[in-house]
């Protein structure tokens, strides 16, 4: 990746700001790099599903031919959109024969192919204030309300001062936390999943420690650790959708933060053991 070189490390005198930028540009850094060298997804009407049969692929590709023969066209433009228009009717009438054929619990689970649009609609959420809401925008804001603290735009009380736990921090136990963690794990905001993480580490090993060092060090995260993405699921149990505790949303983290928590978790639960804090007892089942 080239980041040991276009880029100093944190020493052990950082000051926060410092920190916060070093965050920032390797979220960025990492990033880019798979923006600018990964292959680009295209997305294909083509599904496997049952009802795809040969008519299909054969006139597929003959208006695949003509769009080649005749770029940027508007004859060619108008064959392709006749072709996917033609292949949704298609799909219609093959799940329409198919449930002619179902019976009880089988139709009604197939019933939402008939029409591609059923239940893409929701219910007008009913506010604490019995206000309702209908737009998309007004129910995304009542839930951001709901279920997350509002900003104090990192405005932090004063922290007690720094402790030692930076200094018995190893490259080790940061390996060791990153690599514990599954790389099929939801990402955040950012969209690096742990493989992408552990590709960094490999690169560069010393900025990654000087990173976490620097973040236990000031005692809190960077302010681009913070962002979340919120998904909405419903609870189970609640019957009436139209209301706003029927819904829950779940925040989905960077993986930059949870290395770190789980580094400061080891290192309470060694000086936890090391003291003799933890009781004989069972906790849990």
């Amino acid at each position: 990746m080239g980041l040991a070189t276009e880029r100093a490390h944190l020493d052990a005198e950082c000051t926060p700001d410092e920190v916060e930028q070093e965050a920032a540009w390797c979220q960025e850094a990492m990033c880019n790099v798979p923006d600018a060298t990964a292959k680009n997804i295209r997305i294909s009407p083509r599904p496997t599903w049952w009802w795809w049969n040969a008519d299909i692929n054969k006139r597929g590709k003959a208006v695949r031919g003509e769009e080649r023969r005749r770029r940027n066209s508007e004859a060619a433009s108008r064959e392709k959109a006749e072709l996917l228009k033609w292949i949704r009717q298609f799909e219609r009438k093959m799940y329409s024969e198919s449930l002619q054929k179902r019976k009880g619990a089988e139709l009604s689970g197939a019933a939402r192919y008939v029409n591609p649009w059923a239940g893409s609609t929701v219910e007008a959420l009913t506010h604490r204030e019995d206000k309702k809401t209908n737009t998309l925008l007004e129910k995304e804001g009542i839930l951001r309300v709901e279920s997350y603290h509002p900003n104090c735009d990192d405005q932090y009380d004063e922290l007690p001062r720094a402790g030692m736990a930076h200094m018995i921090v190893t490259e080790q136990s940061v390996e060791r936390a990153l690599c514990s963690r599954s790389v099929k794990k939801a990402p955040g905001p950012d969209k690096l999943m742990f493989a992408a993480t552990q590709l960094l580490w490999m690169a560069d090993k010393k900025r990654n420690v000087r990173l976490m060092l620097g973040a236990i060090c000031i005692g809190r995260h960077p302010a681009v650790w913070k962002c979340a993405s919120g998904v909405v699921i419903r609870t189970p149990g609640q019957d009436d959708h139209t209301q706003l505790k029927a819904y829950r949303s779940t925040p989905l983290l960077g993986c930059m933060p949870k290395v770190v928590e789980k580094v400061i978790a080891e290192l309470q639960s060694e000086a936890a053991e090391r003291r003799g804090r933890l009781s004989d007892v069972q906790f849990g089942r």
